[in-house]
């Protein structure tokens, strides 16, 4: 069993993963996000818990086809 770290009193615990990565999940057990980095991790579970209150969406209409790809 892994090292659960609980964070912001109990609302989601961070722990290693069998893979070498990090993976959070909220109190009631449910997966919030995973990363190869611990800080991260904990960064991306108070942005899941708190409705991506920091994050932001950035559109540049900038598409990629088959085309340019060759």
């Amino acid at each position: 069993m892994p090292e659960l770290e609980s964070h912001d009193d109990g609302a989601f615990v961070v722990f290693p993963t069998r893979w070498k990565t990090w993976a959070a999940r909220d109190k009631d057990g449910n997966n919030l996000c995973s990363s190869l980095d611990k800080e991260a991790t904990i960064f991306w579970a108070r942005e899941h818990l708190n409705g991506f209150a920091n994050s932001y969406v950035t559109v540049t209409n900038t598409s990629i086809t088959s085309d340019s790809l060759k």
